[in-house]
């Protein structure tokens, strides 16, 4: 944590008034429009009402909590928005009236997003030390903490998310995607979320794309919408009723853990692949490493809101598998771009799963559709599974589908199940080459 600087600027010598039950939003900007770059805004104990966004919009100002909550009123425009380089915001805790899922960065609960310039990189903003949760009882306006995700990262670079609690937002609890990259996920709390725990997304484009669009645009795209070069690390994660635990849906140089990953009731703990749907890119060089994850599917949510249907998706506990269209096929540099390769899952353990331990390449050989469009499994390969601890598992403690070829390998190393050596026909092959992440937690 940063020592509070000399010179600060106080939200209530501009009219902010903590507890006073009144609306407090234009107080709070014209304390942040009076900040230089670089000056604190600090917010004694109380709670601060806010009806639109905060826009954080000057570079290196942060927002410094002694006790303060904020709590936005506006289910369509409630974020602590972050707009500058450097803009951060540190110790609060935040409420929120929610009504529907949404997905607009300014819907999320502290986002860090260019605004009116959504191109915009952003640098060096920190998000640490926060409490996202819910304010009030189920079937309430208040029972969910955000409209849309409780964290949300989009085309960021050299951010930290560190040491914060995201309980019940509607969406994502963490949220990363649009080339966003060199940034670091620690130590943080997730609870009850309405889909991923901790989700990396990057999208190539619409579904519509059509394959010969797609590859003549693939390498500007990838360039500016990869995300890459993330760790994600010593984060406790659990209890989602929709969605999948830790994510890389598209991304590159990504490194996973030392994370619990507990609960994921609807689907996979960690879920690496290449979606059709939302038309995603590929996955390569994700380093997966000494993480817990533990009963998935097994139970039902402890949280669902009002209205909620249950179900679960019958994934592995983790999940790995690419879908492509058949006729991005025609395009070399599409089959190497869409693949999931280059993975290392390395001494992690997987206990008390209701589907197959670790299943890989779901979709190989089949015949799929999405908008009419014929598909099928991708290119999955180069995966090692080393000093694999796995127990309890309702299917195949490890489910090969990929067909894996001696360019296109898996190889297992070291596998128990249920405590006793555990080998897979299908493995074979050498070692991938897999560095993860540059960034470290220091």
């Amino acid at each position: 944590m940063p020592g509070k600087p000399a010179n600060v600027l106080n939200v209530t010598s501009f009219g902010a008034r903590g507890d006073d039950g009144n609306d407090d939003t234009v107080a709070i900007q014209r304390a942040i429009s009076a900040a230089q770059p670089g000056q604190w805004v600090v917010f004694p104990a109380g709670r601060y009402i806010h009806n639109k966004s905060i826009r954080v919009n000057k570079p290196g100002v942060v927002l410094w909590s002694e006790g303060a909550t904020l709590h936005g009123t506006n289910p369509l425009d409630q974020a602590v928005w972050l707009e500058a380089d450097g803009a951060s915001v540190y110790n609060f805790t935040m409420t929120a009236v929610t009504d529907i899922r949404r997905t607009a960065p300014w819907e999320s609960r502290i986002a860090v997003f260019g605004g009116a310039n959504p191109r915009k990189l952003l640098r060096n903003n920190v998000i640490r030390n926060n409490r996202v949760v819910w304010g009030g009882e189920p079937g309430t306006p208040m029972a969910n903490a955000s409209s849309s995700a409780g964290i949300f990262i989009y085309n960021a670079t050299n951010f930290l998310v560190a040491q914060n609690t995201v309980a019940r937002s509607l969406a994502d609890a963490i949220h990363i995607t649009a080339g966003s990259h060199n940034g670091r996920v620690l130590r943080n709390t997730v609870k009850e979320p309405g889909d991923d725990l901790i989700a990396m997304v990057s999208y190539v484009g619409s579904s519509s794309m059509s394959a010969s669009q797609l590859n003549a645009e693939f390498s500007a795209r990838r360039g500016r919408e990869l995300v890459r070069n993330v760790l994600v690390a010593n984060n406790d994660t659990s209890g989602n009723y929709w969605g999948r635990g830790i994510t890389v849906v598209g991304g590159e140089s990504i490194t996973i853990e030392n994370n619990r990953i507990n609960r994921t009731n609807h689907a996979a703990g960690i879920y690496l692949a290449r979606e059709l749907s939302y038309l995603t890119f590929g996955v390569r060089d994700v380093l997966i490493r000494n993480n817990v994850i533990a009963d998935v599917q097994t139970l039902g949510p402890t949280y669902t809101p009002t209205g909620f249907r249950f179900s679960t998706t019958g994934h592995g506990g983790v999940e790995i598998y690419s879908h492509m269209f058949n006729d991005e096929r025609n395009y070399p540099a599409l089959v190497d771009g869409l693949a999931v390769e280059n993975i290392r899952f390395e001494s992690n353990t997987l206990d008390r799963i209701k589907p197959d331990g670790v299943r890989i390449g779901n979709g190989t050989g089949r015949s799929l559709s999405y908008g009419g469009r014929a598909a099928t499994g991708g290119r999955v390969g180069d995966i090692a599974l080393i000093n694999t601890r796995i127990s309890n598992v309702g299917g195949n403690p490890m489910n090969i589908l990929s067909r894996p070829t001696s360019s296109s390998n898996v190889v297992c190393t070291g596998t128990t199940f249920n405590g006793a050596s555990y080998t897979n026909a299908q493995c074979s092959g050498p070692l991938p080459t897999v560095s993860g992440a540059e960034v470290t937690c220091g």
